[in-house]
């Protein structure tokens, strides 16, 4: 049996401390808006790595997210949101250089497919559509993004430096 890399290890502690440090640290707008940290490590690790491990890690992250309280609704929701987030970003690096805008977009286009997703579960389930706090979410991932995502990239290729050199 293969033992997991540091690399794989680092990112599972990095999906759960977001997870819950998201939930729970973060400052929220009036109607619950908040960045999505949990988005930006599936991000960052879908730029790097392409679309199938970048649906693997969003798929991984996304069950974290809905087991984390206060949890999903429907079950493997945000699962599957955050596979196709991942998935989508990892795309993009095949049709990108490396470019400092492939981040930005990669995010932004998480973020809209994460918040999508909500509002068609909320729908779904009747639940009310606040489409406000999920254009802020997006805002607030987008924002914080523009920092956190390239300092992830960089931390992942100085990890895979050190390990090939």
């Amino acid at each position: 049996m293969p033992r997991p890399s540091l690399l794989t290890v680092l990112r599972v502690v990095v999906v759960i401390a977001c997870a819950i440090g998201g939930t729970t640290l973060l400052p929220r707008l009036d109607d619950g808006a908040t960045a999505d940290l949990v988005l930006l490590v599936v991000v960052a690790g879908a730029v790097m790595r392409g679309a199938p491990a970048g649906a693997l890690l969003g798929l991984g992250a996304g069950w974290v997210v809905d087991l984390v309280p206060p949890g999903g609704d429907p079950l493997g929701a945000a699962a599957l949101s955050y596979a196709a987030a991942g998935a989508l970003a990892g795309a993009a690096r095949r049709f990108g250089t490396w470019s400092p805008l492939l981040p930005v977009l990669a995010t932004v286009a998480g973020a809209v497919v994460v918040q999508g997703a909500g509002l068609l579960v909320a729908a779904a389930t009747a639940d009310p559509l606040l489409v406000g706090r999920a254009a802020w979410t997006v805002a607030l991932t987008t924002a914080v993004g523009l920092f956190v995502v390239p300092l992830l990239l960089a931390v992942e290729r100085a990890l895979v430096r050190r390990r090939l050199g």
